[in-house]
């Protein structure tokens, strides 16, 4: 099969390699369309815990091509989108609901073979039904709008809050939408380029700056003490350090955008004691699923003016590099069967 191999840190090529196996357990997957990640840079530069080399892509959508011969949930024809974070079942966190911090953690696309193939093997139980009123694309979203999914869980939202949103990629403008959902009133995202805060008020937005010297007087200007949450979705160590002095009493700032592993953010212990601030992290998803699809089954999330393009897995190595410099918004890469 043709696959995406990420050899070593920045080296990536097309290779022909084996077809997967599949264990009494799982399932093989015939890749319908799969989606371009920021975590695919960071795995791509070596900034993340995987390992090389690589196939990597961990959202995704196709069909049933082959069931382990103990699978009974499943069977060959049906579209499914899985769930990339693999747990254990019986370590201490898995067994109190926390499997996206199992000990014995595997990824999709992380820490063994990806959806950037022509086919994947994962194990039944991280599969999950698409239903047939939801396209490809919708399907190949439900991975990411899952994981912001998990961060409104983790965060306290109260109906009225002032939020700010730094960042406004893929993951940004999901995170736009479910703030409003939950009841933010004031939403201001913040970003370099003009014409992705343009999609951003039409997501629900109801301010955007434009990254810039004069920012933060900006910012206070609509926001005088702080504002009730603030969120980075850009994940770079300067970003996030001056988003933290932009919270008011009660403040709540998630840490939504993966940092490289050795980035170090400058925070006052004192402001935190003084402000009554909480200050939460969001790694990947939760059991999440299931309520990413009722979420796009309610329209609650347009994952549509999210995709800037749709390419052959041919494209692969152009596309992550006009993706890495901020050409594009979320690039899916579709399979001719």
């Amino acid at each position: 099969m043709r696959a995406v191999v990420f050899d070593a840190p920045r080296q990536v090529s097309l290779q022909d390699v084996a077809d997967p196996d599949c264990a009494a357990d799982d399932v093989v997957i015939r890749t319908r369309r799969a989606g371009l990640c920021g975590t695919d840079l960071h795995i791509f530069r070596d900034e993340y815990m995987s390992t090389f080399p690589l196939i990597p892509g961990h959202e995704f959508v196709g069909d049933i091509m082959e069931v382990g011969r103990d699978v009974t949930t499943f069977r060959a024809g049906q579209r499914v989108s899985v769930d990339p974070n693999l747990s254990c079942g019986r370590c201490v966190f898995c067994r109190n609901r926390r499997h996206n911090h199992c000990i014995n953690w595997q990824g999709v696309g992380i820490n063994r073979s990806g959806a950037f193939a022509q086919y994947v093997t994962v194990p039944a139980a991280a599969c999950y039904s698409v239903p047939d009123a939801m396209s490809d694309v919708q399907a190949a979203f439900i991975e990411p709008v899952s994981c912001v999914v998990h961060a409104m869980n983790r965060l306290n939202v109260a109906p009225g809050d002032a939020a700010v949103i730094f960042g406004a990629g893929p993951m940004g403008m999901l995170l736009i939408q479910a703030l409003r959902h939950r009841g933010v009133e004031t939403l201001v995202a913040v970003d370099k380029q003009v014409v992705r805060l343009s999609t951003a008020r039409d997501l629900g937005a109801t301010a955007t700056i434009e990254a810039g010297s004069d920012l933060p007087e900006r910012l206070r200007s609509i926001a005088p003490h702080g504002f009730d949450i603030v969120v980075d979705a850009t994940g770079v160590p300067e970003v996030i350090t001056r988003a933290t002095e932009l919270l008011g009493p009660y403040g709540r700032f998630l840490q939504f955008g993966v940092a490289p592993r050795d980035a170090v953010m400058t925070l006052r212990p004192y402001d935190v004691f003084r402000n009554d601030w909480t200050i939460l992290g969001s790694f990947a998803l939760c059991y999440t699923f299931e309520q990413a699809i009722a979420w796009m089954n309610a329209d609650v999330i347009d994952v549509n003016p999210l995709l800037s393009h749709c390419l052959p897995l041919e494209q692969f190595v152009t596309a992550l590099s006009d993706f890495e410099r901020g050409e594009t918004m979320k690039v899916h890469f579709s399979y001719d069967h």
